[in-house]
């Protein structure tokens, strides 16, 4: 039995594309001047209505119509749940939540966990018992987890059996006081001693769910927290409601009068998506999980990428709608693997978290020219979508329009009175929407320096738009290095290294990479009469850091880093240097 919401669904919503894109609005009919502002760029794209529901609400509002269509699947073991059982599932786990936890409203949890189904139990169900998550990437080391731990001070932590010594590592290194539940992904598995099992915890035995506490959660009250370094500087906790959530669900079902992004769920059909995009990361979390289980999606949990096992993926489940990263999108082009019947079914492929080149697309269309493609851009302080290309667009390098209720503007790198630019003119990408963060977590600094006057959020990033109102994504101005669509701060990196004994300064850029977009290269000042290798140094980093932190660029040895008056590291010279 399908429990019922505190709150009545909100009516119907709709977004749809005024236009045939086959003759744009003139631009000047979505683009305003003013002196404060310059030139700004609204949305093409009817305005949404604001979901008055948590995220939880959000999901199951229309959960009754596809109650017995599968809901999510793991890819590797075939266990999977039922709409009607993932909605019990959550309930019960938020009962357990209140009464076997005392967990109060505005108490977090972390979820350290793979794509595995359970992952939507633990986040909807910490929802709907009024409780913040924050999403913590699984391969992490023991230390990396512990700085978030430090920040997020969650209650309770996720995470599978063999990451659990990891966990128990990093709770004892943030010195907090915890409890570790572990998901099974396999029958008969044990649990490691000291942690509680999930089984347990989301069962509908012996559970009341009339006890269940229903908080008054409200919508601007912080649903998720994950972590991103924004422009500059460690990873910090994005603050994201679940207005922001929300309301960016229903951004991204942005559509033409004809066509939809997602097809309708009937008893006839169900577009199924194989999501390998870790639901740490907001991209997955929100363009991937919540947006497509609210349409009654089908969804394939994929724990990694494993080209054959993707591939087979693909085939055996028929998926119908991709979201992919650029090293993705160029494997199925390029791989002597990928054949027709792995693509065969695939209607629309969206790919984000890194630019794209249209001759990238156009090499993969070969393989698949049947399929809708389209990129966007997002970033975690904005839940993540601000621009989105329609579907049927035949201009593959942009990134498309600004997303439904949402403002953009380009301004001139470093103008102190952020200004907008006129067409084709180059600058920092200015995004105002009701998708964007609250705020930094215990941040009040960095978070001024990233929602400026007028509550505009400074991207980070370099972007242009031409006379039809499309943007694209030129360069990063930003100092984060994108490592297969992953951010790598750069200070994170020379952090580590300066723990070395033997190491005066150190600075790290993002270099080009074929496959993984950018890798992570140093620039390394040894202490004088010291001797440290190169050898001894990728050691010593890849102890402490994660696998796609590592630096896959290599380590150079200078005698000085560039730096301005005040001892600030100048990483853009450094990089044109290099480059």
């Amino acid at each position: 039995m399908i429990r019922q919401l505190s709150k009545a669904a909100v009516p119907q919503l709709k977004s749809t594309f005024f236009r045939s894109i086959s003759s744009y609005p003139n631009i000047n009919s979505f683009r305003t001047y003013t002196p404060e502002d310059g030139f700004v760029l609204s949305s093409i794209y009817e305005p949404i209505t604001l979901p008055d529901l948590t995220v939880d609400q959000y999901v199951w509002k229309n959960v009754s119509k596809w109650q017995n269509k599968v809901a999510i699947t793991c890819g590797v073991t075939g266990r999977k749940y039922t709409y009607s059982k993932l909605r019990d599932h959550c309930a019960a786990l938020a009962v357990r939540l209140q009464t076997k936890f005392n967990l109060k409203q505005g108490d977090v949890v972390g979820i350290c966990l793979p794509n595995v189904p359970e992952y939507a139990i633990c986040l909807l169900g910490a929802s709907e018992a009024g409780i913040t998550t924050t999403t913590i990437n699984p391969i992490y080391t023991a230390a990396e987890i512990s700085r978030q731990l430090v920040s997020s001070r969650p209650k309770i932590i996720f995470t599978l059996s063999e990451t659990y010594s990891t966990v128990e590592a990093a709770k004892e290194m943030a010195k907090l006081r915890c409890s570790i539940v572990t998901v099974k992904t396999k029958l008969g598995e044990s649990i490691p001693n000291g942690a509680i099992d999930f089984t347990e915890l989301m069962s509908t035995k012996d559970v009341d769910f009339n006890s269940l506490d229903k908080q008054i959660v409200d919508i601007d009250d912080t649903f998720v927290l994950p972590f991103s370094s924004g422009t500059t500087g460690l990873p910090k906790g994005v603050m994201l409601s679940h207005l922001n959530i929300t309301s960016n669900c229903e951004q991204l079902d942005a559509k033409l009068p004809d066509k939809r992004l997602m097809l309708p769920t009937t008893n006839d059909f169900q577009d199924v998506l194989p999501s390998v995009l870790p639901f740490f990361h907001i991209y997955g979390l929100v363009v991937s999980l919540i947006s497509k289980l609210a349409l009654g999606c089908k969804i394939v949990a994929l724990p990694k990428f494993e080209p054959e096992g993707f591939l087979t993926t693909l085939a055996e489940h028929k998926a119908t709608y991709l979201n992919l990263v650029p090293p993705i999108v160029l494997f199925l082009a390029n791989s002597d693997k990928t054949a027709k019947r792995h693509l065969e079914h695939v209607r629309t492929i969206m790919s984000g978290a890194a630019p794209l080149g249209a001759s990238d697309v156009e090499r993969f269309h070969k393989k698949a020219p049947h399929t809708e493609f389209m990129q966007g851009y997002g970033m975690t302080e904005s839940s993540p979508l601000t621009l989105i290309a329609p579907k049927g667009i035949t201009n593959r390098a942009t990134v498309g329009f600004v997303a439904s209720s949402t403002e953009a503007k380009i301004i001139k790198v470093d103008d102190p009175n952020f200004v907008g630019c006129d067409i084709d003119e180059t600058g920092e990408l200015m995004i105002r929407g009701c998708q964007v963060m609250k705020g930094y977590l215990n941040n009040p600094e960095a978070t001024s320096e990233t929602i400026v006057k007028g509550n505009w959020l400074r991207t980070g990033d370099l972007a242009a738009y031409d006379s039809n109102g499309l943007f694209y994504i030129k360069d990063r101005l930003k100092e984060l290095i994108k490592v297969k669509g992953f951010q790598v701060a750069p200070a994170e990196l020379e952090e580590v290294l300066r723990e070395h004994p033997n190491i005066d300064e150190a600075a790290v850029i993002g270099i080009p990479h074929d496959m993984y977009g950018e890798v992570p290269k140093a620039f390394i000042v040894p202490k004088k009469q010291t001797n440290v290798t190169e050898k001894e140094l990728h050691a010593f980093v890849n102890e402490r850091l994660s696998e796609y932190k590592q630096l896959k660029g290599g380590i150079q040895f200078v005698d000085s880093v560039p730096k301005n008056a005040s001892g600030k590291l100048l990483r853009r010279q450094l990089k044109a240097l290099y480059l």
